[in-house]
């Protein structure tokens, strides 16, 4: 397996920060294997996978088996929503996030609060008293087609052409690369291929675009950054990247920071705060944020986008402690929760209406 050796721990401000650990952290992995029929190769990328989820929650994969045109489709028709004027994109702001969780959010329209405090200690630039910023990006999302996931039909916009095809295309390629992971997944907890199948046949997954904007000229709010530290929702994130700058930290208090790799044809993974109490704290679901450029560096970085792929359950799916991950030394940590309730929490967390761990609460009110 290669893995990338490249290890560059930047502050929001762009300062250098002391790595707590050397060598690299993410773990670069060549999935083909997967789509084989040779078990004892399935098994062992399996196994792979299965550390890489234990030990980080992250990995980049290679050999996906997504074809690079239905990619390439999406890239370009979100390059070209993203360019229209501010005016023709806000008609796709939503009108009721809680009946429509999709749509448009203009720059600066969210602010991922669970690791704003941790992005105040790492700028040097920032004030204490200064009011939150939102992220520096501006975003559009959909969600599934299915009627049975029970969300409202898809909105799209009039403009680009193609943009409906391009993005129903890699909706459905990504979600089927979801599928391909998660039976893998399966086997690296010791379960039946076919264990989660029956939980995400009527799946919430949803598609988001992310835009960062060049910052060559730009003055850059105190305390402001592309996308503040937080742990995702659901099962697992299939994230295409446009560009460096995205970092994870294994640490929540005095965070020490890590570039992931950036290699253009391949995938970020990473598991999401469900995946960690479904598997009873043996996975991770690992802190994580997206830099400003170096100070210097704004014209070589110039503007982000991204594609992430946030898989979700089905909103009635009971999520309880997989039986491989508990033991008498090991007992459930938590109780069992509904996996639409769980999001809800989750959601109501990351705009400041609930606990931010009020979602992984543990038995006994810990």
């Amino acid at each position: 397996m290669a893995r990338d050796r490249s290890r560059s721990p930047v502050g929001a401000s762009g300062s250098l920060k002391k790595s707590s650990e050397e060598g690299p952290i993410v773990p670069i992995i060549d999935i083909s294997g997967l789509f084989g029929d040779d078990q004892a190769v399935k098994r062992s990328v399996a196994k792979e996978i299965g550390e890489a989820c234990e030990k980080i929650g992250f990995m980049v994969i290679r050999n996906h088996g997504i074809p690079q045109e239905i990619i390439d489709a999406a890239w370009e028709r979100t390059s070209d929503f993203f360019a229209q004027p501010l005016a023709e994109k806000m008609k796709m702001k939503t009108e009721d996030e809680e009946k429509y969780p999709y749509g448009y959010s203009a720059f600066g329209g969210e602010v991922l609060s669970a690791g704003k405090a941790l992005e105040k200690r790492d700028s040097a630039e920032s004030n204490a008293d200064a009011a939150p910023v939102g992220d520096l990006k501006e975003m559009w999302s959909i969600g599934p087609k299915d009627a049975a996931a029970g969300m409202m039909p898809r909105q799209w916009p009039e403009d680009p052409a193609g943009f409906a095809d391009a993005y129903a295309a890699y909706y459905d390629a990504i979600n089927e690369l979801a599928r391909v992971l998660l039976k893998a997944f399966a086997m690296a907890l010791d379960l039946p291929e076919d264990w989660f199948d029956d939980k995400m046949d009527k799946h919430i997954s949803a598609l988001r675009a992310n835009n960062y904007p060049d910052q060559k000229g730009m003055k850059v709010p105190a305390g402001s950054i592309r996308c503040s530290a937080h742990t995702d929702y659901g099962t697992i994130t299939i994230l295409k990247s446009g560009g460096p700058g995205l970092q994870v930290s294994k640490d929540k208090e005095n965070p020490m920071w890590h570039d992931v790799p950036f290699i253009k044809d391949a995938f970020v993974i990473n598991l999401g705060d469900l995946m960690r109490r479904w598997t009873n704290d043996r996975w991770s679901s690992t802190l994580h944020r997206v830099v400003n450029p170096p100070a210097g560096d704004a014209a070589a970085w110039g503007r982000r986008m991204s594609l992430a792929f946030f898989h979700n359950l089905n909103k009635d799916a009971q999520v309880e402690a997989i039986p491989s991950c508990v033991s008498e030394a090991h007992p459930a940590l938590y109780d069992p929760i509904v996996a639409g309730e769980f999001l809800m929490l989750k959601h109501l967390a990351s705009n400041g209406k609930a606990d931010p761990d009020a979602h992984l609460t543990k038995r006994g009110g810990a």
